[in-house]
């Protein structure tokens, strides 16, 4: 069993997973920004807005938060509006 073990590779440090993962969620929502330019259709997209409360405790949960923020920000900019939803009223941020 401990020669099983000692056999798994190292899991890489959070930071280096994180980029990664900051690479893959870039990418991904690169193309979707690009299925939209292509696109006719009207798009509705919904997202969580998590800059506006505590910061993680986790190392995980800040790595979430700030790719998120980092994805809702490209999406924003190329939106015709914005709208945040808080406790059931539109903010009307952008259009």
């Amino acid at each position: 069993m401990t020669q099983a073990l000692l056999a798994i590779p190292p899991v890489p440090p959070l930071d280096l997973a994180a980029e990664a993962a900051g690479a893959a969620l870039n990418a991904e929502v690169g193309e979707l920004l690009a299925a939209y330019r292509e696109s006719a259709a009207e798009w509705i997209v919904i997202s969580n807005e998590v800059g506006l409360g505590l910061v993680p405790p986790t190392p995980l949960g800040r790595v979430y938060r700030d790719a998120l923020g980092r994805a809702n920000q490209r999406m924003a900019a190329q939106a015709d509006e914005v709208v945040l939803m808080v406790a059931g009223l539109p903010l009307r941020l952008k259009g």
